[in-house]
């Protein structure tokens, strides 16, 4: 009898570990989802082009203070490949990433923000069919086909309302998850060989240098003394939640959980983005809304689904 104990404590054990980590996957979620409506609120008082600039300058100075105390750089070894790729990285994956996602988010409702961002893994295999990375299968096709055509139905609904700003904010958060797409290819190789810190340090710097020519004068424009308390909150919680903690935690998750239970995770982040819309900013859910949200998820699904079933064949 005492010979069996520890079979069901290791169990209990385990099964805490991963209660836990769902905990930290769940509170990731949370936080990217939460940065939608803390960008709105800091849209209140920020422009566009100044709120990129300043959330990615934050979080790179953050990372980059964290790096330089941990004494990270004294190992740092690049070659002019790698210097390539953090490069491309960080002007993807950041520079452009951000302005189209926050030029997006201005334009656009929360709901419409989090289902075009949900859509990542869909716009990843389009540019890896493209590139010839992966092959294109009947399901990975029929899931690109259902996505779009909800993106279609939520473009169309705005555009039969009239609200021609939306639906360019729409076309713009498109071009930020296609950016955000080509990162996660391009950053694939240095992302095996570096830390969290590391790697988001090497991406976030040279990132925020590349955004000063596009955004410089609109930072200098802004009236920093007379924002509202909102705005500055707004920005703070974007800095901080919308990038650094949920990374840190995200990288955290990876070590032990299976990458597609991770990925389940993301199917919850336009419900509780719009949920928090309703709430928070008072946005409505239009019937076309749902149909098109219903159907990029389902397309999400479908070629998550066929790649995870590809990976170990």
């Amino acid at each position: 009898m005492s010979s069996a104990t520890p079979i069901p404590i290791e169990k209990s054990t385990a099964r805490g570990s991963h209660r836990r980590l769902h905990f930290v996957m769940l509170l990731v979620t949370v936080c990217w989802a939460s940065n939608i409506i803390a960008g709105k609120e800091a849209l209140t008082g920020f422009d566009s082009l100044a709120l990129a600039q300043l959330r990615v300058l934050g979080t790179a100075v953050i990372y980059a203070i964290c790096f330089l105390a941990t004494g990270r750089i004294a190992r740092l070894r690049l070659s002019p490949r790698k210097w390539l790729l953090v490069v491309a990285g960080s002007l993807s994956g950041v520079t452009l990433n951000q302005l189209f996602f926050i030029g997006g988010l201005a334009r656009s409702t929360v709901a419409h923000t989090g289902l075009i961002v949900a859509l990542g893994p869909v716009m990843v295999l389009v540019i890896a069919v493209l590139i010839r990375l992966e092959a294109l299968t009947t399901w990975k096709f029929v899931g690109m086909m259902i996505s779009f055509v909800g993106v279609g139905i939520l473009t169309v609904d705005n555009a039969t309302r009239g609200n021609g700003e939306h639906w360019m904010g729409d076309l713009i958060l498109l071009a930020g998850t296609a950016v955000f797409a080509v990162y996660t290819i391009l950053v694939k190789e240095l992302a095996n060989q570096y830390d969290t810190l590391t790697l988001n340090t090497l991406i976030f710097v040279p990132g925020a240098i590349l955004m000063v020519p596009f955004c410089a004068r609109a930072v200098a424009a802004t009236n920093l003394a007379g924002l509202r308390l909102e705005a500055w909150w707004g920005l703070a919680f974007m800095i901080l939640f919308g990038s650094v903690v949920p990374y840190v935690l995200f990288a955290y998750a990876l070590t032990e959980l299976a990458a597609s239970r991770v990925a389940a995770f993301n199917y919850l982040q336009p419900v509780i983005a719009s949920s928090l819309g309703i709430w928070v900013l008072s946005e409505k859910l239009t019937t076309k809304v749902l149909i098109g949200g219903a159907l990029i998820l389902a397309g999400v699904y479908l070629t998550e689904r066929e790649r995870g079933e590809e990976g170990p064949a």
